[in-house]
């Protein structure tokens, strides 16, 4: 991990926000304001955390992290800190009547306390795998620390903790070299100096005279613990006294820095820029007039990055400049397009009066080469002419910052115009920021498609490009919500589109059927998007390995309760209750029993009434926990153990299949091109049967074309024999043939379809090359 997550960052908790904590390492994090919501289930994985001081917002989390999943930790939590930081929690905190004091609690297991304190002094440095992490004394309250954060001896980071001013921090940087960012906190604006001076915390002014300490250039700063009642006032106070001058940023929940770098960028993309880059592919496949167009490219490209100006060109004719369309600055309200355009804007020429290029302008280099340049701060690059971007700034009072320069690229692989967009806002905040790897990679593909709708070409190829760069985004978002099917998608793209080939090359039943290029192409994207519904699935549906799974496999629970019964026994033996010979039999039950629940949780096998009939049994069992008489199994077990075919109940199977009706939805708002009109039947269709008993629409025999039974068929097949699903095996293909034939007396999939298939070099290629060997008999 070269980077650190930045899990809480702000000076309070509201609904939107969370206090502080930095995750440092997979398994190390600093504070714990803010660890349960952005973690999640990864929180298992935290076994050390560094307390800087035990105020509630760095703590607040800290009861939660051992208590969630306990039963699924293997390793104590660490908790490393001042001695009066760690007595602090042994009292107030972990002390039998706020929490549970879990130093005194076991590991399930395990003859480890689930918790440990570690005692740390000043300057002790503790060394974790290949961090070396030492604590340095803040001024905040009594025992109080930051910490410095040393990886494999190279570059490190000091985080100053909640801090008044501090010698030690400018001290500690000076001497050492190897520190390259500062993360340190800022809580009041400057006209509450007093406050801050009171409760030992920094204003802007107060940060700023720290920073000038600092007797280096190449230390970036990174600020957090704002009060949002003041983060408007302070972001502009910490702008005014030009704090984040060398590329540092107040920082965000969910920012991620990458140490190597000093960038910062999110952590993850949310499913709405999807949402939104279809929705201006919408509005630019339907417009046609030519000058409204640049204006919308500029606007709604400007709208996804969310930044503040940008300037569109157009190459001429004679592909010797670039010329000005559209300029846009919201901050100086203007918007100025091809009919406004005033007559003194110069053309950027792309070659110079000797015939060279022009190397000099960041927009026509970025024509010549094709590709995006990003510029975090245009008055710190020294690789391009920017004298007319500056000259604009001083006539205008503006302060151009970053930048990123995107060339727009026809189907013929033309550069046909340069977007330029200037100064990312940081929402909510309206800090300038550099433009992102995010904002890069959607982009390239909007781009793309701008391009093609200036060319008049988006009726025939609109979505060539643009599909194909989302598809696959798409897909490999909905197969990572499940690591058992992460695969599937890609496998049944590659047996629609072998069973395709093989039928255009046919020369017997389907002797009439032919496929082109574009046909091909259809069933492929249709592939990629058939189960473009499950990216609104819950991940514990999707990857529900067993019957009792939720956020954990509840047999182990059970499994607990048959040591109570058995620990009940033992009593009932010791205190001559029972007898030796009862004694052991029951031993003997309770093992039986637990195996059979393991064997049914799995879910491999179809059960049958005998089966169900036990598990009531069991469930009737009981034991005695805290004086009183409990049933051995909830009714949601019984109901999951029950399951006859699976994993999923009858519920989650409903939410599941849903999926295929949630498809068709998104796919019948998406204007595909009339060569790719079938891809929304054969891809929402694949759970259609020919009988008219099949799902979202009840679509029969007739209703169904032959590339939509392709695509059942590839669906089917994959699931069948696949051999990464954790509660089965890949089936045998005798089998699974087996299995499909019934499917064909029940007039589900398509019987010639079928024959052929089998009897195909599709089939053949298909197998080998992704079946284990030992499912091919």
């Amino acid at each position: 991990m070269n980077y650190i997550s930045i899990l809480g960052a702000s000076g309070t908790k509201t609904q939107s926000s969370g206090t502080t904590s930095f995750q440092i390492y997979k398994n190390i994090i600093i504070d714990a304001g803010n660890v349960i919501k952005p973690l999640g289930e990864e929180v298992l994985n935290i076994n050390h955390i560094f307390i800087t001081h035990t105020h509630s917002d760095h703590i607040i989390d800290l009861p939660f992290i051992i208590e969630s999943f306990f039963e699924e930790r293997k390793e104590p939590l660490t908790i490393y800190g001042s001695s009066q930081t760690i007595e602090a929690l042994k009292k107030h905190t972990f002390n039998d009547q706020i929490w549970p004091d879990f130093s005194k609690i076991k590991l399930i297991n395990s003859k480890e306390f689930s918790l440990k304190y570690q005692v740390i002094t000043e300057n002790e440095t503790i060394k974790i795998d290949s961090y070396n992490i030492t604590s340095v004394k803040a001024n905040h309250i009594d025992g109080a620390f930051g910490y410095i954060i040393l990886k494999d001896d190279s570059d490190s980071y000091f985080i100053s903790g909640d801090t008044y001013t501090n010698p030690l921090i400018w001290e500690t940087i000076n001497s050492n070299k190897k520190i390259k960012s500062l993360i340190i906190e800022c809580s009041f604006p400057n006209k509450f100096e007093s406050l801050a001076q009171e409760s030992k915390h920094l204003t802007p002014k107060l940060l700023k005279n720290i920073i000038s300490k600092i007797n280096r250039n190449d230390v970036q700063i990174f600020i957090y613990h704002l009060k949002p009642s003041y983060k408007n006032e302070l972001i502009k106070e910490i702008e005014d006294l030009n704090i984040l001058s060398n590329g540092g940023k107040i920082l965000e929940d969910g920012d991620v820095i990458h140490l190597k770098t000093g960038k910062v960028q999110s952590k993850t993309i949310g499913h709405d820029k999807f949402d939104r880059i279809m929705e201006i592919n919408n509005q630019l496949s339907s417009q046609v007039d030519k000058d409204k167009l640049f204006e919308m490219i500029l606007s709604l490209t400007r709208d996804l990055t969310n930044c503040e100006a940008g300037t569109l060109y157009i190459v001429t004719k004679d592909r010797k400049s670039l010329e000005f369309k559209v300029i846009q600055n919201d901050p100086l309200n203007i918007k100025i397009g091809e009919k406004e355009k005033p007559d003194s804007w110069n053309s950027l020429p792309i070659y110079l009066d000797d015939g060279k290029e022009n190397r000099q302008m960041v927009s026509v280099v970025s024509a010549l080469e094709k590709r995006i340049i990003n510029i975090p701060d245009v008055y710190n690059c020294k690789d391009y002419d920017f004298e007319g971007t500056k000259k604009f700034d001083n006539s205008s009072g503006y302060r151009s910052e970053s930048m990123l320069v995107i060339p727009l690229v026809n189907h013929e692989e033309d550069v046909i115009g340069v977007l330029q967009l200037i100064n990312k806002t940081n929402f909510p905040y309206d800090n300038i920021v550099p433009f992102n790897a995010e904002d890069e990679d959607i982009l390239k593909a909007l781009a793309s498609q701008a391009a093609m709708a200036l060319t008049n070409s988006f009726l025939i190829n609109s979505l060539e490009e643009f599909l194909n760069s989302f598809v696959t985004t798409i897909a490999h978002a909905i197969d990572a919500k499940s690591k058992h099917t992460s695969k599937h998608i890609d496998k049944v793209a590659k047996i629609a589109n072998l069973i395709a080939k093989s039928i255009d090359k046919d020369k017997t039943i389907y002797k009439d059927i032919t496929y082109n290029e574009n046909d091909l192409k259809e069933i492929e994207l249709a592939a990629y998007m058939h189960d473009v519904g499950k990216i609104s699935m819950p991940e514990y549906i999707i990857d529900k390995a067993t019957k009792l799974e939720a956020f954990m496999d509840r047999i182990d629970v059970i499994q607990q309760r048959f040591e109570i019964v058995k620990r009940d026994l033992e009593i009932s033996l010791l205190k001559k209750e029972i007898s030796q010979e009862s004694y052991n039999n029951s031993l003997i039950q309770i093992k039986d029993d637990m195996d059979f629940l393991k064997e049914v949780n799995i879910g491999s096998e179809f059960m049958d009434e005998e089966k169900i009939d036990r598990i009531l049994a069991i469930s009737k069992y009981s034991y005695i926990l805290d004086g009183g008489k409990i049933d051995f199994l909830s009714k949601n077990e019984i109901e999951n153990l029950s399951i006859r075919k699976g994993t999923l109940t009858n519920q989650e199977k409903e939410i599941m299949n849903s999926h295929a009706n949630l498809s068709f939805q998104m796919l019948s708002s998406l204007p595909f091109p009339k060569k790719y009109s079938n891809v929304l039947n054969i891809a929402a269709n694949h759970h259609e049967k020919l009988n008219g008993k099949g799902y979202p629409r009840g679509l029969g025999e007739k209703d169904l074309s032959l590339e939509d039974r392709i695509m059942i068929l590839a669906d089917i097949f994959e699931a069948l024999t696949a051999s990464d699903r954790p509660y089965k095996e890949g089936k045998k293909l005798s089998e699974v043939y087996k299995i499909l034939s019934f499917m064909v007396k029940d007039n589900e999939i398509d019987g010639n379809l079928l024959e052929f298939f089998f009897q195909s070099d599709a089939f053949k290629k298909y197998i080998h090359e992704e079946l284990k060997p030992s499912q091919i008999d």
